[in-house]
């Protein structure tokens, strides 16, 4: 039986545990989860924006999670969740509002802005814990759910983000009954959950609720992280599950009564894809956009142009990506060599301006083919070229054009970053495996960082199935650097501290420079992939963006 613990906070008194680190000090902690920061976004309020949870009487059990947003897993794609999923997570090492306060980051989970959430199956706080900040990690409506959009005042879009603001909100006055303190707050997040970042750093509805924020491989720029035509592609959902009709109106009273489960199915079919989309699965479907209707927007403009305008919050800014980032394709069972070699204008990114299945976009394919494999087609021995080619497309890119901006308008400090270690204990080793068991792609494992891989250096994960496995002795000396950088971060705006053995350097325009997360840390001048950046700078001056 575990010890419980009683503390009162603004919504009331809560009821959680005090438990022991599975770290490095074995620490002491108080956790308190399943706190709901929203009512619930069921019946009434489906397709609503939230609405605080308010008050409760008597002491309410926080001693197990709340529920996650329907999804299919993230990694063993059955359904579970559901609507009600509103809620989030604070882990801490002091409670009450006396003495000094802590650091607080809030963590928001990845998963395409369709799955995840921020429960202890993949985010335990054990590691960041034993570093004398108070943790907190969130759930928000995923999918159809968060992100349908009819582009008017009654369905604008982007509510999972505006969960997100909520659940700030709700740090902002609530989180000093936890020891935390409400002015020193870090926002950090990994591929949608960093997008998310990025997402909150352009919002006039974010600003002044946090002070620093850490972007892990992800941005609004990303391709996968931005919705264009969203009212098309409700119209097309509605019309999946039997709706025919094209007034707004009636389309969102259609889907307000359609059972959630129905509206799962249908947005994971394949019908509701392009065949771009079905190859290219780098582009998802229902994600954040432009909110074109309403008084208070969440995004009021496309974000390559609120960032070419440094219409951003300036705050200190930890940004940065993996080198392998696009081993998550193999790692989910996407690469088709056949599919692609038959229409390589597949290859050809979403957000550039050029006529859609025309001679021009088929020219471009098999330029972008042979630049990267010196190749006519696609084959599993070209395949580690092709893997720098998503990271391109899908990150790389992206991550340089948003650098770009920040440090052309910033007035804080931009720390950049390319994690290189691997470990066995990776994600990517475990999805390479699962998606691919007779063997064929075990020649990748072990030849980079993929997309997710820095993930169980910062967390320890609980997966069935997956059975945790302690860190090596590699892994336990990287672990304790990057979390070190993580904390002192949060904690002053600056990630140097004594067991990084090196200076992380401020990075510049005019002397860009990003650190090497590996085995050794290494701070290097330049930015990251020189030549690859520049082929695709080439390519975008061309055919201009597309939005």
């Amino acid at each position: 039986m575990l010890d419980e613990i009683e503390i009162s906070t603004k919504q009331g008194r809560l009821r959680g545990l005090v438990k022991k680190s599975i770290g490095r000090s074995n620490k002491l902690y108080y956790s308190f989860q399943g706190i709901p920061y929203a009512k619930p976004p069921v019946g009434n309020l489906r397709f609503k924006e939230p609405e605080p949870y308010g008050q409760w009487e008597d002491s309410r059990d926080a001693t197990k999670e709340g529920g996650d947003s329907l999804q299919e897993h993230i990694i063993f794609l059955n359904i579970h969740g559901g609507e009600d999923c509103l809620y989030l997570n604070v882990y801490t090492t002091k409670t009450g509002e006396q003495g000094d306060r802590k650091a607080v980051m809030v963590w928001i989970h990845g998963g395409g802005f369709f799955r995840g959430s921020g429960s202890t199956e993949i985010y335990g706080p054990d590691f960041l814990i034993e570093e004398d900040i108070v943790l907190v990690t969130i759930n928000y409506r995923l999918g159809v759910l968060g992100f349908l959009s009819l582009e008017n005042e009654k369905l604008p879009g982007n509510l999972g983000l505006k969960d997100q603001v909520l659940a700030l909100k709700w740090v902002r006055d609530n989180i000093d009954s936890f020891g935390g303190d409400p002015n020193n707050v870090t926002i950090f997040g990994q591929s949608a959950g960093g997008a998310s970042v990025h997402y909150h750093l352009l919002s006039p509805l974010s600003k002044g609720l946090f002070h620093k924020a850490i972007l892990q491989s992800g941005t609004p720029m990303c391709q996968w992280a931005f919705q264009d035509k969203p009212r098309e592609k409700t119209f097309l959902l509605a019309k999946e599950l039997g709706c025919n009709s094209q007034d707004p109106d009636t389309v969102l009273e259609f889907l307000m009564n359609v059972p959630c489960l129905d509206i799962l199915k249908a947005q994971e079919r394949q019908t509701i894809r392009t065949e771009k989309e079905k190859i290219q699965k780098s582009t998802l479907l229902f994600l954040p956009c432009v909110e074109v209707s309403g008084d208070a927007p969440f995004l009021p403009d496309y974000p390559r142009k609120m960032m070419e305008k440094g219409e951003f919050s300036k705050v200190p800014i930890i940004m940065g990506l993996t080198d392998q980032e696009g081993l998550s394709a193999l790692a989910h069972g996407e690469v088709k060599c056949e599919k692609i070699n038959e229409n390589l204008s597949v290859l050809v990114p979403h957000d550039l301006a050029i006529t859609p299945d025309s001679e021009e976009e088929l020219r471009l394919g098999k330029e972008i083919l042979q630049f990267y494999t010196n190749t006519d087609s696609l084959s599993w021995d070209v395949v580690p070229q092709y893997v720098d080619y998503m990271s391109d497309i899908a990150f790389a890119y992206a991550e340089e054009f948003s650098r770009k901006c920040f440090l052309k308008h910033h007035t804080a400090p931009v720390y950049n970053y390319l994690f290189t270690y691997f470990s066995p204990r990776a994600f990517s080793a475990k999805m390479i495996q699962m998606a691919y068991p007779d063997h064929e792609a075990d020649q990748f494992i072990g030849c980079g960082a993929s997309h997710a891989d820095e993930l169980i250096h910062l967390f320890k994960t609980n997966i069935d199935k997956i059975p945790f496995t302690s860190p090596t002795d590699d892994d336990q000396a990287l672990m304790n650097k990057l979390i070190k950088a993580w904390t002192a971060f949060a904690k002053t705006g600056n990630p140097n501290c004594v067991e990084l053995n090196v200076i992380w350097k401020e990075d510049t325009i005019q002397n860009p420079c990003f650190m090497e997360i590996g085995k050794v840390w290494k701070s290097t001048d330049g930015i990251l992939f020189p030549e690859r950046i520049e082929f695709w700078n080439k390519i975008y001056e061309k055919y201009s963006y597309l939005y």
